[in-house]
């Protein structure tokens, strides 16, 4: 009987970046991506919705950061793992992203190996 696939919810404000993420995430079967979005309010609304396992949260999005929005989301619902994804330099961000809830922190150019090791780590 094979497990069941890991859930995932993509936030980050650049298209064309969460269809790449979701084209390397597919790659594996194990891994499904049931929604992308484009803010921190998109995100919490997508996690009540879609019950994620895990959450690829960027940091500067508009309506609500993504600092604040994994704030919520490990508020309301704990069982959901967040992977912060930032430009920035992870050292910078990954105090307040830990705070919030965070369980990993990665730079945006991470590579697709580095991605999938932590949605796996995290999705277990």
């Amino acid at each position: 009987m094979e497990p069941n696939p890991v859930r995932i919810v993509i936030a980050a404000v650049n298209q064309l970046y969460r269809k790449t993420l979701t084209g390397i995430i597919q790659t594996k079967p194990n891994l499904h991506v049931v929604a992308g979005v484009e803010d921190g309010l998109a995100a919490i609304q997508a996690v009540e919705k879609h019950k994620p396992d895990v959450v690829l949260m960027g940091v500067s999005m508009p309506v609500l950061n993504g600092i604040d929005a994994t704030w919520v989301i490990r508020s309301k619902f704990p069982d959901v793992r967040v992977i912060v994804l930032s430009m920035q330099d992870v050292d910078s961000i990954s105090e307040a992203a830990c705070k919030a809830g965070a369980c990993w922190c990665l730079k945006k150019d991470c590579s697709p190996n580095e991605l999938i090791k932590a949605i796996m780590a995290a999705g277990i």
